[in-house]
């Protein structure tokens, strides 16, 4: 982690809950990176002794808007595909409208970068309607899990922000979103160039 990151994010969390959700929004609105919006958390916790609930449920809503607005931002991708494209994966979003829900659940729940699995859903034009409030729940465990942390083992969360987030520079930062980005867009391109309805046409009339 880098200085100026840190110190952003301990600015924002000594305003409060309002801090705590400020820094979380601005940190999910940062692409392909793992958790960022975590570390306002352990400030507010730690430094700032909020509560950890309050404090994770406003960590969680600004993460969860956050996402929100890059996934309405990949899913303007699909305006790239043209008609015939749309029409080969429409067997894809159907299934997906039934059990999107546990890879959204599953990718905001773990401090991976999640926006690898939101990437290549919005552009199977996954619901956005569908898309907050689970990614909101995925979050909120997340969250509520690294508060109470900081209460109770707060020496194990300041040795892992000050000696294992201190050795992460700008290079290890910019390689892994390079990384994740990648990956999404290699999940995109296979996700248009199959023939979805040949592969799940009927297991999808049989949900």
């Amino acid at each position: 982690m880098t200085v100026v990151w840190e110190q952003l994010w301990q600015d924002l969390a000594a305003y409060g809950y309002l801090g705590v959700l400020a820094a979380s929004l601005l940190g999910s609105l940062i692409p392909f990176l793992s958790g960022p919006y975590l570390l306002p958390i352990i400030f507010a916790v730690i430094a700032g002794r909020l509560d950890p609930l309050p404090t994770a449920i406003a960590s969680a809503a600004g993460a969860a808007i956050g996402k929100l607005i890059l996934f309405r931002g990949f899913k303007s991708g699909r305006m790239l595909l043209n008609s015939e494209t749309r029409e080969r994966m429409r067997p894809l979003e159907r299934l997906l409208t039934r059990y999107g829900w546990i890879a959204v659940l599953a990718a905001s729940a773990t401090p991976l970068p999640d926006d690898m699995v939101y990437m290549p859903l919005a552009m199977a034009n996954y619901r956005t309607g569908l898309f907050l409030p689970i990614v909101f729940t995925g979050k909120l465990v997340i969250t509520l899990a690294v508060a109470y942390v900081a209460v109770y083992w707060r020496d194990f969360m300041c040795y892992l922000v000050e000696c294992v987030g201190g050795e992460v520079t700008y290079g290890t930062t910019l390689g892994i979103a390079i990384g994740t980005a990648g990956l999404a867009i290699l999940a995109v391109f296979i996700i248009t160039r199959l023939d979805w309805r040949s592969l799940l046409s009927k297991y999808v009339r049989e949900v």
